[in-house]
């Protein structure tokens, strides 16, 4: 059964965990990575990843070392069928500290990795380094046969027997030689 805990706070309070420059701490903690769309990923309490996070206090900024590992469930692009994909990934990150009125509204995205009123958060930098560990084909086999293209049938489980030979008709006078060849005995 599944830790269904609830997940560490992801949000670390800089002045109360690492009061001074040079100041380092250890986080850990583990949850579950729900995939949403093809990159976007909701963290929920579970065990399926785990994660150990140093974070060092430096001048104007925190900085973020680590490695992360785990599970996560993937879609094959091929067959469509979800398949476990083993992560092991380090982390090197760092967060610029910035107080409220130093972020414009513009820098939205930007601002994900930075303390501000010192705060820093934790999950859009976990989000975004296994985002980015993930293939960019997702297949579940390299030798995955996938849907047919008839009937949708899984390729892998069974044999459906519909006729995927279709000749594009700008071949079909090589088709018809490659006939008159084997029927003359050439």
């Amino acid at each position: 059964m599944k830790n269904q805990s609830k997940i560490p706070s992801l949000k670390i309070d800089i002045p109360s965990a690492l009061p001074t420059v040079g100041d380092k701490k250890t986080f850990v903690g583990s949850a579950m990575l729900v995939l949403v769309d093809t990159y976007d990923i909701s963290i929920d309490p579970g065990d399926e990843i785990g994660w150990k996070l140093d974070l060092r206090r430096i001048a104007g900024g925190v900085e973020v070392n680590g490695a992360i590992s785990g599970v996560i469930e993937l879609s094959c692009y091929r067959c469509l069928e979800m398949f476990e994909f083993p992560i092991s990934l380090t982390v090197r990150e760092h967060a610029l500290w910035l107080n409220e009125e130093d972020v414009d509204e513009g820098d939205a995205p930007a601002s994900e990795y930075m303390v501000i009123d010192g705060v820093l958060d934790l999950e859009p930098i976990i989000r975004d380094v296994i985002a980015l560990s993930f293939p960019a084909r997702r297949v579940c086999d390299e030798a995955c046969r996938g849907l047919c293209v008839k009937c949708g049938a899984n390729l892998n489980v069974e044999d459906c027997g519909c006729e995927t030979g279709h000749i594009d008709a700008r071949l079909k006078p090589l088709e018809e030689l490659k006939r008159r060849m084997e029927t003359s005995g050439q």
